[in-house]
């Protein structure tokens, strides 16, 4: 089966529906029983990721096709009626959202590019404002338990290049782990960490090298001490992973 969506970016699934974010403005929503399109929900330009906390959606406006008047917002989404019932202020240029196990949303902006450096935010859900700002750069990042893990290609418009960093936070208390999560030197093989994901049954990091976007990449499995268990070369540009246990 096939649903068409024009320039669709991220899903999600809650219930029977599958979200989709549309960069025309809009959030798609897929019946998974028929394949169906059961309705489209506005939201702000240039809509990323989601995320599902209860019965509400809440979607990252980017605005990214206008950077001089990026979207700072995310939409709150009531699942019942498929309406958007309010926006809560972030920052600009939103991206990544995902929720821990404690009604939290970790955020990211991805900033200007220039003077505005990437950040990550924590939205609380009870009040569906930002509680707290951790001032470190953040472009993906996955949430196993209490903790977080942070990948940065921070790329800047003054000296044309990326600054790549990882960190590892505890959201529980929140607060940044000093030193990362990659403890043996690992970090330095990695050329454009680009995806990340963690075993949820071992804990183990899975971050896919993009490289230079147009050769095969490579996919590192770190252990939960920090340490590389292997790497395998994969396909190009690779991104996304899934977790499949019988």
């Amino acid at each position: 089966a096939q649903v068409d969506i024009s320039n669709c970016r991220y899903l999600t699934f809650y219930k029977n529906k599958a979200y989709v974010t549309a960069y025309e403005g809009f959030v798609a929503v897929v019946d998974t029983a028929t394949y169906k399109l059961d309705a489209k929900i506005t939201v702000g330009r240039e809509p990323e990721e989601m995320a599902v906390v209860g019965d509400r959606l809440y979607v990252a406006n980017s605005g990214g096709y206008t950077s001089s008047n990026y979207e700072r917002t995310l939409s709150v989404v009531d699942l019942a009626t498929n309406k958007e019932i309010k926006r809560i202020d972030v920052a600009i240029n939103l991206h990544r959202v995902k929720a821990d196990q404690y009604g939290d949303l970790y955020v990211t902006s991805r900033g200007n590019y220039g003077d505005i450096k990437s950040n990550l935010y924590v939205v609380d859900t009870k009040t569906e404002a930002v509680k707290k700002k951790f001032d470190i750069e953040a472009s993906n990042f996955a949430i196993d338990k209490d903790f977080a893990y942070i990948i940065s290609t921070a790329w800047s418009n003054a000296t044309m290049s990326n600054v790549i960093s990882y960190s590892k936070i505890n959201v529980k208390d929140e607060t940044i782990i000093p030193g990362g999560f990659i403890s043996d030197g690992t970090d330095k093989e990695i050329v454009m960490p680009y995806g990340i994901a963690v075993d949820p049954i071992s804990s183990g990091v899975y971050i896919t090298d993009a490289k230079d976007y147009v050769t095969p990449g490579t996919l590192y499995s770190i252990d939960k001490n920090g340490k590389k268990k292997f790497s395998v070369s994969t396909g190009d540009i690779p991104a996304h992973l899934v977790f499949y246990t019988k």
